[in-house]
């Protein structure tokens, strides 16, 4: 029986140990080196992450300004061109009819001196004449309205 209770006492004491230093390992903060560690890396992580996206960032707004004033230049070119291109062609447009009016102006003057002066003062007296009977009649007209609304 002694045998028996050395080997109860050795187990008990061993069981009594272990408990003992799982329960003293288990209060102490084992994990915190861990977790500093990781609170550290994690922060570290964020400052190389934040550090190259602006970075990043910085590289795309500079692009996109180079990008934008690139294409404001070709277009002030593409602008430019087309409204020389239109320029010339309301020039030309214009020259081409002031050409024709010019062309229609001389055939009436070469009309008019082979017609001679007889027929020019034969258009004039015509001319004349309606412009007469235009009057007359105009006049009377205007009588017989003045004279019906000093009769009413």
């Amino acid at each position: 029986m002694n045998r028996l209770k050395r080997k109860v006492i050795i187990v008990s004491l061993s069981l009594s140990t272990c408990l003992v230093m799982g329960t003293a390992y288990a209060y102490s903060d084992a994990s915190a080196p861990l977790q500093n560690w990781y609170k550290a890396r994690t922060q570290q992580g964020m400052s190389e992450i934040n550090t190259k996206a602006l970075q990043e960032w910085a590289e795309a707004a500079q692009s996109l300004e180079a990008s934008a004033k690139e294409k404001v230049s070709v277009s002030n070119v593409h602008l430019t061109k087309i409204a020389d291109d239109t320029s010339q062609q309301t020039i030309d447009h214009i020259d081409k009819a002031n050409q024709i009016y010019v062309s229609q102006m001389e055939l009436s003057a070469n009309e008019l001196v082979k017609t001679g002066a007889a027929d020019f003062d034969k258009y004039v007296s015509t001319s004349k004449r309606n412009h007469d009977r235009e009057i007359d009649q105009l006049a009377q007209e205007t009588i017989v309205e003045l004279t019906s609304k000093l009769g009413k």
